[in-house]
């Protein structure tokens, strides 16, 4: 994209290092000694600056008003425990150390809370958002912008951005690497090596998914350095002579190789080694196929242990031999710090040396195990649902762009719909199928979107100024019009698609006819000026698109809007991004015990009781975690028999009736949906040919339109209710409960 026309901008000592810095970072084009912004340099400094302050608030808006999730509570509660000095013990179920350490070191810097627990999160959202960037070169300046913003305006990438878990980590982990990968192809400095394997590090320790993105990019980098091994494997070349794209996949391969030794469990299964103990609730283990040993799941097993073991070295000693043929001394370097930094990570600082051996087989060894047990159900068309009903403004040009990109783009582009289309047929083939999941196929398709969006825009300012009479036309703001026709056109199929499903006489309305006129204008003008300027017909068709976009871009702001800061959908979900929502009560009633501990004066020695039936006593780990005196027990039969003696009771009502009649001497403060799942019921029964069937079906175009627009839903969400009491003697301090008492 050229950049003609100069503003000016005095480039005075005090302003040209930041201007200089500019052109560096957006690649801008300048004298050497003498800068200025153009008029279009200075609006792409704009949009992007712009970008980011958006991409700021919305991350960090009423950052803590959502209820943890459960899996959030899971997370900030150990990262609590490790930030009041009781210690980190890496465990593969929660993933990889990073999480913990960074949430862990947020929580002392800036206290203990649900915002200060998402704030690490938040904060990567924000860089994810920005990186980009970081593949000007490869995306294009509006490439950059358009991936910017399909980025920031993605629902589900807002939603887990401001979510406790690994997910936004490995978003910000992929885009570095992609964007080292192919700059140091294009130009090999050591540096990139550097930051290549410190990335890789702690990717590996954020969360399993890094094994198979390095799978992604292992395999895009073999395709590119194929006949060099070949030929070295001949014995006609020397790993010394490696091309920068077979040394980027010799660094990956030999500085991670050991962590990849639990795959031998898929040949030693034959000869009667368990190297990867199951999960007790794989099917095979309930039937009786296959035997679970009282191991943790993904560890070897008896005799297993010792062959793992020489696995890992023999893994170990085959890294070393490649690494000192490639480049002993460079390698040594990437190695120890690639490795000191996994180590000192799994090993909480050198505190808890089994993490070292928890990362080094039970990581992949448990995600292993987990794939066949399937967890949570899901369908195998779950992922794409998840895109239609979030992501309106990314499918159609990622999809679109991708057969673009596939036959006309560069090899950057080709490897963006590579990794697109991997990522969303391992999404749809795997066993464990969850909503954060969606952010590792969002993510490409975002770039792939992107850089067919800025193909599109960049084309479109070609167009208009290579014809001085178009850049008229368009100066004098015609094209609004153009693009309001793709608007209004859109808004037209809307509102006539709902005329169908209600049974209304849309077409009647004086407005509707309003908007008829004004589109038959704009399609007036267009035959106009498609009569009268050849080529001004193929840009009015994609003005048309990008007011069609501007629409997409519309719905997609309001279903991020409403899944992400709509109360309504905090304490009832009937968002299929939400899975297992702790209920919004959870968050009154521990206002209401806090003002509850305030006036009667026992202060934070509250003595508080809670029952663990039903995953009831989670949360209350978190949200009761600087009472002295709280407990957690089974509550079917062991009520205390001096009620009196507990201030606080709270439990799950599957075991309302067993304490009945020894709950005198409480009061009822009010119920508690303490979890909340969406139905899978909804759409477990959905087909293609279910879907092609419905087309007819008035009620089930009114139920897809209530949900898509309304989240209006005839299946209920399920939920887990519980009831909190507190001593008779201090019902009067809960008389200001309203909140808690409002949503019973």
């Amino acid at each position: 994209m050229n950049f003609p026309r100069n503003i000016g901008i005095n480039t005075k000592r005090s302003t040209e290092g930041i201007v200089r810095w500019v052109y560096t970072i957006f690649g801008f084009r300048g004298n050497e000694n003498h800068f200025k912004l153009s008029v279009n340099q200075t609006l792409v400094l704009v949009a992007f600056l712009t970008i980011i302050v958006i991409a700021v608030v919305s991350r960090f808006w009423d950052l803590g008003g959502r209820a943890l999730h459960y899996d959030e509570l899971l997370h900030a509660w150990y990262s609590w425990l490790f930030s009041g000095g009781e210690g980190y013990s890496h465990t593969p179920m929660t993933h990889g150390p990073f999480l913990f350490h960074v949430t862990a070191g947020s929580f002392v810097l800036l206290g203990d809370n649900e915002i200060t627990a998402r704030f690490v999160p938040a904060l990567f959202g924000v860089i994810a958002v920005i990186l980009p960037i970081s593949l000007r070169r490869e995306l294009g300046i509006l490439g950059v912008l358009s991936s910017s913003t399909l980025l920031l305006l993605s629902p589900t990438f807002l939603y887990f951005s401001r979510f406790i878990r690994n997910d936004v980590f490995m978003a910000v982990w992929s885009l570095i690497l992609v964007a080292v990968m192919f700059k140091y192809m294009q130009s090999p400095k050591k540096s990139l090596l550097f930051i290549w394997v410190v990335v890789w590090a702690l990717a590996f320790s954020t969360k399993e998914t890094t094994y198979f993105l390095a799978v992604i990019i292992g395999s895009a980098l073999f395709f590119s350095s194929a006949s060099h091994f070949y030929k070295w494997l001949q014995g006609h070349v020397s790993l010394k002579d490696t091309p920068p794209s077979g040394a980027l996949l010799l660094i990956l391969v030999t500085i991670s190789l050991a962590l990849w030794a639990p795959l031998s469990h898929l040949v030693f299964r034959f000869v009667g080694f368990t190297l990867v103990n199951p999960d007790s609730n794989d099917p095979a283990v309930i039937i009786g196929e296959t035997i679970r040993f009282p191991v943790e799941t993904g560890a070897p097993v008896g005799g297993g242990l010792f062959v793992a073991f020489f696995i890992v070295l023999i893994f170990s000693g085959l890294s070393f031999w490649v690494g000192f043929s490639w480049n002993k001394k460079l390698w040594i370097s990437l190695a120890v710090s690639f490795w000191v930094i996994w180590i000192t990570l799994f090993t909480s600082f050198l505190t808890n040396f089994q993490g070292f051996f928890t990362g080094i087989w039970g990581s992949l060894g448990y995600w292993m195990a987990q794939q066949a047990v399937e967890r949570a159900g899901q369908p195998w068309f779950y992922y794409i649902l998840g895109l239609i009903c979030y992501e309106y403004l990314l499918l159609i040009p990622a999809v679109l762009g991708s057969f673009h990109l596939l036959f006309k783009g560069t090899s950057f582009d080709r490897f963006l719909v590579y990794w697109s289309l991997v990522s969303v047929f391992a999404g749809i083939y795997a066993g464990e199928k969850m909503p954060w999941l969606l952010l590792s196929q969002i993510l490409p398709l975002s770039l792939v979107a992107g850089r067919s969006i800025g193909i599109l825009l960049n084309n479109i300012w070609m167009n208009i100024q290579n014809d001085p009479w178009q850049w008229a036309w368009a100066s004098k703001f015609s094209s609004v019009l153009i693009i309001a026709l793709g608007s209004l056109l859109a808004l037209l199929l809307g509102l006539s698609v709902l005329s169908f499903i209600r049974n209304e006489s849309f077409y009647s309305a004086p407005w509707f006819w309003i908007f008829a006129s004004t589109g038959l204008l704009s399609f007036a003008l267009i035959a106009k000026i498609t009569i009268e300027q050849n080529q001004s017909g193929a840009l009015s068709f994609k003005l048309v698109i990008v007011g069609i976009f501007l629409v997409l871009g519309i719905l997609t702001v309001i279903s991020g809007v409403r899944v992400n800061y709509s109360y309504a959908s905090f304490e009832k979900p009937s968002e299929l991004l939400i899975y297992s929502q702790t209920g919004q009560e959870s968050t009154y009633a521990a206002e209401c015990i806090d003002n509850i501990a305030e006036k009667s004066g026992l202060g934070k020695g509250l003595n508080i009781l809670i029952g663990e039936s039903d995953n009831f006593s989670w949360q209350w780990r978190w949200y009761f975690r600087n009472y002295k005196n709280l407990q957690s027990k089974s509550l079917k039969t062991n009520l205390p028999d001096q009620p009196p003696s507990v201030d606080v009771l709270a439990f799950s009502d599957t075991v309302r009736g067993m304490n009945q009649q020894r709950l005198d001497g409480f009061t009822k403060v009010g119920n508690i949906s303490h979890l909340w799942w969406f139905p899978n019921s909804a759409y477990e029964d959905l087909s293609i040919q279910t879907v092609f069937t419905s087309l007819n079906d008035r009620d089930a175009w009114q139920s897809a339109f209530d949900y898509f627009f309304a989240r209006e839903m005839n299946s209920r969400p399920y939920k887990s209710e519980g009831s909190l009491y507190v001593a008779d003697r201090l019902a009067k301090f809960a008389i200001n409960c309203t909140t808690l008492r409002a949503t019973n």
